[in-house]
């Protein structure tokens, strides 16, 4: 019978181990090692936390700090902000904390491309030190510069401030500024750039916005002395374009020019040789002006003067000899009311791009007196290179046009000169019965008499033959002024060797031309007047000829293809009435002198 011997403590463990007193024993490690980690999360919580949110949510400055630069401006800054026992304004004593630090900037040069503009700033005076055109090649073929870059030091660049205290004014021409708005020296349009300057008394903030499509700039100016708001001027330019004694036309005839009093003012380089012109007043705008192109600022009821003068440069190496040849340069500056913004145009002079700029700015455009004919023709001429796409067949039809719209006038010239060539027999013999009678004979006052009764019988007006021929002369005087003032034909082609339109025929075809089809008009119209008076009027092709050869293409196709549209409607004229055909001069004095 098996033993029932009774089991001993600790039955069912290994190695002398209770087993559940193990497990137990795991499981308290487990929960202390969990608290150790919970516990050490807690403390690196509690010490980053702070750390962090200082960061992210940095304290504002300490009040002893602010009151120490507070004691700072009271006490040395400015004593005279304030009366004895008055406290300054917060606004003021900010403003003086803030310019207490000064600028500390390096000389660098920004670039801004735009669609329109390629621009290159100087932190140097925050002025514009290159301007180039990118819709607009120079006579090299690159981007049109509008800038001078030929200057010599000491010339100011455009947009650069100005002061009438000279110490002042080389302080802010010569501050280099900090640039902010930016990244890097060269980005793409809309860009805005902040310039900054602080100097002892002196603070600046320009800033300048550049639009992505367009020649407009916006700018604002703070000019602080002190802490006070101070008036400041802005350079427009000096010269502009290419420097050259001898230029190719883009920039002739520099200008300093001003809007006032509802017109326009100009002041070119020989009339400022006498001194400085100081324009006091209050211009809606101003510019450095030339033919194509200009600088022009503009802020109507801000600009307090206009400072113009001109700037002597002997330009090295330019005479064939390589002397010095001296160069007269336009500079204007715009002086400005405190705090005052302004636009500021860099581009070309065309209408609707300066109408951006200001309402009145396309008046810059000079059209002399036969503006109010040249808009006009402008517009016509414009509207119909909309369909066309180029200007040379915009002014073929332009003119074809104009001569079906003078029709009337010249079919009534044409009656009136035949008139006179029918009375030519009865003119010659009351003139032959006084040609023995001395100038100063009273009698030949009969004489004059006479003709002018003859005139009357028949119903034949003296001026039939020349009024029609002044009345188109306002018409041939506002193309001119159109055709040469407007940048639309700038660089503009036609066909085969015109290949711009603004400048001369390079081989003088259409001039030439021109005048074959003087002489041909003139034979197809009826033989008035004396010999010596035909034989005159036949030097008139000759002379235009040679007055044409310097002139537009544009100008010389116009006169071309208007006398061959003149001699169209007089060949359809003499078709319609075949008794208006005139007898040549040469076969009418055959048939006399055979009668």
């Amino acid at each position: 019978m098996p033993s029932m011997a009774p089991r001993r403590a600790g039955s069912g463990s290994l190695d002398g181990l209770d087993v559940p007193d193990i497990m137990k024993s795991q499981e308290d490690n487990e929960i202390e090692k969990r608290l150790l980690i919970a516990i050490a999360l807690s403390m690196a919580i509690l010490f980053v936390t702070p750390y962090i949110y200082q960061k992210l949510f940095p304290s504002p400055e300490a009040p002893v700090i602010e009151e120490t630069a507070r004691r700072t401006v009271e006490e040395a800054l400015l004593p005279e902000a304030r009366q004895p026992g008055e406290a300054l304004r917060e606004e003021t004593v900010r403003e003086a904390i803030a310019a207490v630090p000064e600028t500390r900037a390096e000389p660098r040069e920004i670039v801004v491309e735009s669609e329109s503009l390629r621009l290159r700033f100087s932190n140097v005076g925050a002025a514009i030190v290159r301007a180039q055109l990118r819709t607009y090649a120079g006579r090299d073929g690159e981007l049109l510069e509008l800038v001078p870059v030929e200057l010599p030091p000491g010339y100011r660049r455009p947009l650069t401030l100005h002061a009438a205290d000279p110490d002042v004014a080389i302080r802010l021409a010569e501050a280099v500024h900090e640039v902010s708005g930016i990244w890097g020296d060269r980005v793409r349009a809309p860009a805005e750039l902040v310039f900054e300057f602080r100097e002892e008394d002196l603070e600046v903030r320009k800033v300048v916005r550049v639009p992505e499509v367009g020649y407009t700039l916006g700018v604002e100016v703070d000019v602080r002395r002190s802490g006070r708001a101070y008036p400041y001027g802005v350079v427009l330019g000096t010269g502009i374009g290419e420097i050259a004694a001898v230029g190719d036309g883009d920039f002739r005839d520099p200008a300093v020019a001003f809007h006032q009093a509802g017109s326009v003012e100009r002041y070119y380089e020989k009339d400022l040789q006498a001194g400085v012109i100081q324009l006091e007043g209050a211009p809606r705008w101003a510019a450095v002006d030339s033919k194509y192109f200009t600088f022009l600022l503009a802020s109507p009821g801000s600009i307090r003067s206009l400072r113009m003068e001109r700037r002597a440069w002997e330009q090295p190496a330019m005479t064939p000899e390589g002397q010095a040849t001296p160069v007269g340069l336009v500079h204007g500056v715009a002086g400005m009311d405190a705090g005052a913004g302004f636009v500021f145009f860099v581009g070309p002079k065309r209408a609707e791009e300066l109408a951006l700029a200001d309402l009145f700015a396309d008046s810059l455009i000079n059209y002399g007196w036969f503006g109010l004919l040249v808009r006009p023709l402008l517009w016509a001429l414009k509207g119909i290179h909309g369909f066309v796409a180029n200007y040379g067949w915009a002014i073929i039809i332009l003119t074809f046009l104009i001569n079906l719209a003078l029709f009337p006038i010249r079919f009534k010239q044409i009656i009136s000169m035949q008139k006179m060539a029918a009375l030519q027999p009865k003119m010659r013999s009351i003139q032959d019965k006084y040609k023995r009678m001395k100038r100063d004979d009273p009698k030949r006052q009969q004489m004059n008499q006479e003709v002018m009764a003859l005139y009357k019988e028949h119903g034949v007006n003296p001026l039939g033959g020349c009024l029609p021929l002044l009345l188109q002369m306002p018409i041939l005087f506002a193309f001119y002024r159109m055709l040469d003032a407007s940048i639309e034909l700038r660089g503009a082609p036609f066909m085969l060797w015109i290949q711009d339109l603004s400048k001369a025929d390079p081989y003088y075809v259409t001039p030439i031309v021109m005048g074959l089809t003087m002489m041909a008009q003139q034979k197809m119209m009826p033989a008035a007047g004396d010999p010596t008076q035909r034989r005159v009027m036949m030097l008139l092709p000759i002379l235009f000829t040679f007055f044409f050869l310097g002139v537009s293409s544009g100008l010389a196709i116009y006169f071309l293809f208007s006398n061959v549209f003149a001699m169209m409607f007089q060949l359809l004229l003499q078709r319609w009435k075949p008794e208006l055909t005139p007898k040549p001069a040469a076969a009418t004095a055959r048939k006399k002198k055979d009668a």
